[in-house]
């Protein structure tokens, strides 16, 4: 009896070993939030070409906002990549920490008309050596909610959803509507 108690010990320390700490922490916490941000943006590229008839456009705009501060930033920008290193440390060194942020979609109709979806972004506590979801997003105009990267579909999805939300409002019109 007293192996098996070994055992659980043996994989309690295992597991704990795992986990991510220090600057593999911060980095992994940096990288999840640069990770979803691009896999967004490479979504709402699809969308836009998916749209391409209706003449949508979809991106993500180039500002976002960190809930737990309200820092709103450039996401290309020098600023970003310090504030996003040293938010990283900040987490990384207290084990947890607000890992929300807001950001909006652009979509753009025939009419150079351009809409804000708004979006909050919850993201994941990254683990060693997993592959998991980097971020829940919430689309504010629906409610909808997806993980991401595993449910780029249903991430499509809402954002169409939205779109048509939009149209049906009279403040986007796709080409077919035109008379």
């Amino acid at each position: 009896m007293g192996d098996s108690d070994d055992l659980f010990d043996m994989y309690r320390k295992d597991h704990a070993a795992a986990a991510l700490t220090g600057p593999a922490l911060a980095a992994a916490l940096a990288d999840t939030v640069k990770r979803s941000f691009a896999r967004i943006e490479e979504l709402c590229a699809d969308v836009t070409r998916a749209l391409a008839q209706a003449r949508y456009t979809t991106k993500l705009a180039q500002t976002v906002t960190d809930r737990s501060s309200y820092v709103r930033l450039d996401r290309q920008s020098e600023t970003f990549r310090d504030y996003l290193r040293n938010w990283s440390q900040q987490r990384a060194e207290k084990g947890s920490g607000g890992m929300h942020w807001e950001a909006q979609i652009l979509v753009t109709d025939h009419r150079r008309t351009t809409k804000e979806i708004g979006l909050g972004i919850a993201f994941e506590w990254p683990d060693a050596g997993e592959e998991g979801s980097l971020a829940f997003v919430e689309f504010w105009p629906t409610g909808a909610g997806v993980s991401l990267p595993s449910d780029a579909r249903g991430f499509q999805r809402a954002l169409v959803a939205c779109i048509i939300k939009l149209e049906q409002a009279g403040e986007l019109a796709s080409v077919k509507d035109r008379g």
